[in-house]
């Protein structure tokens, strides 16, 4: 009866999406079909003469407001809802959200698979389920949905990172050609002569995660005394919000601190509200502004904005173990 279901469908191109095509099916799963179509009455039509033909007579059909028709009922034992849309089945959420549960499940493997179907049991919705295992906030539909545009070394540290067998990333210096380190300092600074300027200049602290580099931070002497420049700084994109920066700046104090430095000082855009605010949380107090820094007599483009602020003021801070004996940690505890 399935078979002729489908069958009959053809022209709308039912496609099973969910938990039974992810093997994450339990007890009460519905078997969730989707269909596309260009007319939602024709559709209509043709699915009610369709499950008439099959008799079944007590099928549930309505119409949502997306719009879309939605068909509920059972043959046997086993649950079956039928959604048709005017958009193709390959730009429909259920499909959508299945392609990505499917991409997280390679990566997870069966520690992530028996995690969701755990929930699942207790009765949480397959979306939900994966947002909780993996910690993402927010409407956990439209999260999930999110992670298509995360690139397959970002997807596998979420899921390290929730499964618990993620490995921090190694600091170290790098003594390689910095020509390799070039896009990521591109991420640090807009300026092709500024970074020219100052790249070969101190000390590169690379951190490397299984044979890739996530980021770094470069330390400079200051001509002040016992002071040095925390100079630039960047963490790859598939990086991001594990800490790593963080792990960086003390990395970089801790580099400093060793060679005698009393105080550390950098410089960033007044406009980027993220890194004034992670800056202070590290300890560092603001020291002064430096007006109309980011011009572009000195290389960077004009029109540059962070948070839809005009880039061109720049904030310098210090730092001083003196007043941070909290951060005061040592190499060991570092790299």
């Amino acid at each position: 009866m399935l078979a002729q279901l489908f069958r009959d469908l053809e022209p709308f191109q039912p496609t099973l999406v969910g938990t039974y095509p992810l093997g994450l099916h339990v007890e009460g799963s519905d078997l969730d079909i989707v269909c596309g179509c260009e007319d939602l009455d024709a559709f209509e039509r043709a699915l009610r003469t369709t499950l008439s033909s099959l008799g079944i007579t007590d099928a549930r059909i309505d119409r949502l407001a997306v719009p879309a028709v939605v068909a509920a009922f059972e043959i046997g034992d086993v649950a079956i809802e039928i959604f048709g849309q005017t958009v193709p089945v390959c730009a429909q959420r259920g499909f959508q959200h299945m392609v990505i549960e499917g991409q997280l499940l390679v990566l997870g493997g069966a520690g992530l698979h028996s995690r969701v179907r755990e929930l699942k049991r207790g009765g949480m919705k397959t979306e939900p389920a994966f947002a909780n295992v993996l910690g993402l906030a927010g409407d956990p539909y439209a999260a999930l949905l999110e992670l298509e545009a995360w690139s397959p070394g970002r997807l596998r540290t979420l899921v390290d990172r929730a499964l618990g067998t993620a490995t921090p990333a190694v600091i170290k210096v790098h003594t390689g050609d910095r020509a390799a380190l070039l896009p990521l300092f591109r991420l640090a600074d807009d300026s092709e002569r500024e970074i020219a300027s100052y790249l070969a200049r101190g000390t590169v602290l690379a951190a490397v995660d299984r044979g890739e580099l996530a980021g770094y931070v470069q330390m400079i002497e200051d001509e002040a005394p016992a002071t040095w420049e925390l100079k630039s700084l960047a963490v790859a994109e598939a990086h991001r919000h594990q800490g790593l920066g963080r792990r960086l700046v003390e990395a970089g104090l801790c580099h400093a601190r060793d060679r005698g430095a009393s105080r550390v000082i950098l410089a960033t855009g007044a406009a980027d509200i993220e890194l004034l605010r992670f800056y202070q949380r590290l300890g560092f107090r603001m020291a002064r502004i430096e007006r109309d820094a980011f011009t572009f007599a000195v290389g960077y483009p004009p029109g540059l904005a962070v948070n839809g602020i005009p880039l061109l003021d720049r904030v310098w801070f210090d730092f001083t173990w003196e007043l941070n004996r909290a951060s005061d940690r040592t190499a060991e505890e570092i790299f």
